[in-house]
């Protein structure tokens, strides 16, 4: 099996700086890291992201304590995570692919940072990259990095999974630089959607933006054949399981039933 790099906005750790000066390191919360903890857990992976932190940390200590785990830190400054995470990322391409516009200032800023940051993330790809690597990018922090990445690893296999719904290509082609989005997401093989619909979106925008028609569920796009594929993304459902029948769950269990917090 070849190595797989997991390529996120963040790694499935959180790092920080204690009070007596050392690591404190934390699992990160949302669906995305534990959806692919598991994966990463069982297979031949490298996981690329940001530790989660803007605040100076011991480079040497995050270093060894990312090694030991098969994890990659891309470094963000506060201002990059204010203006590409916070302003762009979640303040424009979130609420706009959820169709909430109300939400998306009139005024769009953030776009420069936005792409910097998804260079700094394909350059770290880049440096980590063997042959036989299959490179796998996550989510709409980096729309732009499959692009970044093919104009250096022409032959690398690509793949990217977006988590959130992609909007209609009314909505979508409402948005200030979508030419450079989809370009970017064109640089992958294979782009992935939880649902058949948010394919279809995708397909309309690439048509009606770059004029490219699509061919049932390929694009063909600069001597290269571009795939989307459905891929509903749930839980390991067999590790809650077998989670759940811990002796430690069960006895809490039956407390929360006894004092009745909890009633099945």
């Amino acid at each position: 099996m070849p190595r797989v790099l997991i390529v996120a906005n963040r790694l499935p750790i959180s790092v920080a700086t204690g009070d007596d000066g050392g690591l404190v390191v934390e699992a990160s919360p949302g669906g995305l890291a534990s959806g692919l903890a598991s994966v990463h857990a069982r297979g031949d992976t490298l996981w690329i992201g940001w530790p989660g932190t803007a605040e100076p940390v011991d480079p040497d200590a995050l270093e060894r304590e990312l090694r030991t785990r098969r994890l990659v830190g891309v470094p963000l400054s506060a201002d990059e995570v204010q203006r590409y995470y916070d302003g762009f990322s979640n303040g424009v391409i979130w609420p706009m692919f959820h169709y909430h516009l109300e939400r998306v200032s009139l005024e769009i800023t953030g776009f420069d940072a936005y792409e910097a940051v998804n260079q700094r993330f394909a350059d770290a790809v880049v440096s980590h990259y063997r042959e036989g690597d299959v490179i796998w990018v996550h989510d709409y922090q980096l729309l732009l990095v499959p692009d970044l990445i093919r104009r250096r690893l022409p032959a690398a296999r690509i793949g990217f999974f977006l988590h959130i719904p992609f909007p209609s290509s009314e909505v979508f082609r409402t948005l200030p630089d979508r030419e450079r989005l989809l370009e970017g997401l064109l640089g992958a093989d294979l782009v992935g959607f939880h649902t058949f619909a948010y394919g279809r979106h995708f397909a309309t925008s690439v048509l009606r933006i770059l004029g490219v028609q699509s061919e049932v569920d390929v694009i063909p796009w600069r001597s290269r054949e571009v795939r989307m594929g459905v891929f509903p993304m749930g839980v390991d459902a067999t590790a809650l399981a077998r989670a759940s029948a811990h002796a430690d769950v069960e006895e809490q269990t039956r407390k929360w039933r006894s004092d009745g917090t909890v009633r099945l």
